[in-house]
């Protein structure tokens, strides 16, 4: 039987879910596209069969949707989140959780009391060379890890409005660097404490995190970037043994958002002590198709994901939260609480 799919925007990332969707084929029935806009909405749901409609209850009152897709800015994720699961249905969140710990809070306690399950959009939890850095570090290719490095650089967000507003978006920080954060305790564990520096306009920053075991991070976000600029994203693990890198980048986008093609990559790389630099094999996949099978997959075997999980996304949003504390308070150290 086919999971029955409500997907809640209809905005870029609405799009790049409903295209993962339509890959599957008959494993998913997508049967509401909802949204505001009603023009886009109704093109959206045109190209993957469903039905358009700019109200969220009337798909939550459909016995086959057993799962809500939520693609709205971010300061509504509590308020269509929680609907979705108190009405017993599988939720996948875009990322952040949420704007604040108490809205995060809400929608975890939701997710509990409900029979849904939850997962959040951390997609570089399915990013294939990401998962290869994962995969090597957990296997000591460069012995134990001590230092991560990452950057994320993307032009402004023209495909929307709402990001350019830092009380919806949470800017830079929060809306754009959990997927590092996210990967920095996934490679050395919970974080204690941040320190951070930024633009006043939300739209760049660098953190320095303070891990629980003694690890450090730096991350260095923007969504400043001149138009011309490619979207870059760089992750490197430094190790007792060697280090572990992997650089991405693709052209101009075409059709809104800020991914377009990608340039060639250099793919996962492992500098090894003494000279031995060794090129890690990725198969290429969507990382974004692999997230939403991963969700469809979970949804139908009744299980609650074991990556991009509530509880990941909210230490990366109060990890966050600390580096926007810090940013206010002139670059002190802040300590991640919550």
């Amino acid at each position: 039987m086919s999971v029955g799919v409500a997907l809640v925007g209809n905005g870029f990332m609405a799009s790049t879910h409903a295209d993962a969707y339509a890959a599957l084929g008959d494993r998913v029935d997508v049967r509401y596209v909802i949204g505001r806009r009603s023009e886009r909405a109704a093109e959206l749901a045109e190209r993957v069969g469903a039905q358009a409609t700019d109200d969220l209850h009337e798909a939550l009152a459909d016995e086959q949707v057993v799962a809500v897709d939520v693609c709205v800015p971010t300061d509504l994720h509590r308020q269509v989140s929680v609907a979705a699961l108190e009405a017993g249905k599988h939720v996948l969140l875009e990322k952040p959780i949420a704007l604040d710990l108490d809205d995060a809070d809400a929608i975890i306690a939701a997710a509990q009391g409900s029979s849904g399950i939850l997962l959040v959009g951390l997609v570089l939890r399915f990013w294939p060379e990401y998962v290869a850095l994962q995969r090597e570090v957990a296997q000591g290719a460069i012995g134990s890890p001590r230092v991560f490095a990452a950057s994320r650089l993307s032009p402004p967000a023209d495909w929307n409005t709402w990001m350019s507003d830092v009380s919806r978006s949470g800017g830079v920080v929060v809306d754009l660097l959990p997927h590092d954060i996210d990967q920095a305790v996934a490679l050395l564990g919970p974080v204690a404490s941040v320190t951070a520096r930024g633009a006043a306009d939300g739209s760049y920053a660098t953190l320095t995190l303070d891990h629980s075991d003694g690890g450090v991070s730096t991350i260095e976000g923007s969504m400043a970037m001149s138009r011309s600029y490619p979207f870059s994203s760089s992750a490197r693990v430094d190790g007792s043994l060697g280090t572990a890198e992997y650089v991405f980048s693709v052209g101009a986008a075409v059709e809104g958002g800020n991914l377009g093609e990608a340039s060639v990559p250099t793919g996962l790389q492992l500098y090894l002590d003494p000279d031995q630099v060794r090129s890690v094999e990725v198969q290429p996949a969507d990382p974004f198709g692999a997230e939403i099978e991963a969700f469809v997959t979970a949804v139908e075997r009744g299980e609650q994901p074991e990556v991009a999980t509530a509880a990941q996304a909210r230490h990366a949003l109060a990890i966050s939260l600390a580096a926007m504390r810090s940013m206010a308070n002139g670059g002190q150290r802040e300590p991640v609480t919550g």
